[in-house]
């Protein structure tokens, strides 16, 4: 079915999980192409930092140049997102090796071999990474078969890239830092302790030794 689609098309199918795919390859995004392009970032985001910048924000800069076509960006958002799911990427090459060494020549996967190929990724990886991988890798399964992955997608409520809300982590880290705080301060606070009571302990052993020497005077 995608063996002859155009990069338009591909975002037509998965422009509802492109927050998914931005939240996997978002250290790509902002530490790699950001940072390397500057004039992108100045022209798409304003020129703010690309660490900073949420998934949203990313989204919105990046949704309308993939939905133009930009077969550059295409090109990285597509192998940045197979390098971080090589797992499922070697699933299908091995299965897709045993309808045919040249699979890349198929036309089409016969629907009953594409069908049991979509629910065993569907097990493994989960519907949305299935139907995401699918498009972006140009998978020829039947359009049935897309049409039944996508709908699993939607449908699948946890996934185990489902994005995590940025304020959610945040929240996480202030927590987390106030707690080491808390946690310092106290170890401190037996820390002093210690040296005190060591000091004091100290202070009695000599005090018990000056009185031996007195008794054997």
């Amino acid at each position: 079915m995608l063996k002859e689609s155009t990069y338009p098309e591909k975002y037509q199918m998965i422009q509802e999980w492109l927050p998914l795919i931005i939240q996997s390859i978002r250290k790509d995004l902002r530490q790699g192409h950001l940072k390397k392009d500057r004039a992108f970032l100045m022209q798409h985001f304003q020129g703010k930092n690309p660490n900073k910048l949420t998934i949203d924000e990313l989204v919105a800069g990046y949704a309308p140049l993939l939905k133009e076509g930009n077969e550059e960006l295409w090109e990285f958002f597509i192998d940045r997102w197979l390098l971080k799911h090589t797992d499922i990427y070697y699933f299908f090459e091995q299965n897709m090796k045993e309808i045919d060494e040249e699979f890349t020549e198929l036309d089409e996967i016969e629907l009953s071999v594409a069908k049991k190929i979509a629910e065993e990724s569907t097990q493994q990886f989960g519907a949305k990474n299935t139907f995401i991988f699918s498009v972006l890798n140009s998978v020829v399964f039947p359009k049935e078969v897309y049409d039944q992955l996508q709908a699993a997608a939607r449908e699948s409520v946890v996934e185990r890239e489902e994005p995590v809300p940025e304020s959610s982590i945040q929240d996480h880290s202030s927590e987390l830092k106030r707690l080491e705080n808390r946690y310092e301060k106290k170890l401190l606070g037996l820390q002093k302790k210690y040296d005190r009571d060591v000091t004091a302990l100290k202070k009695q052993i000599a005090n018990l030794q000056k009185k031996l020497t007195a008794l054997h005077e």
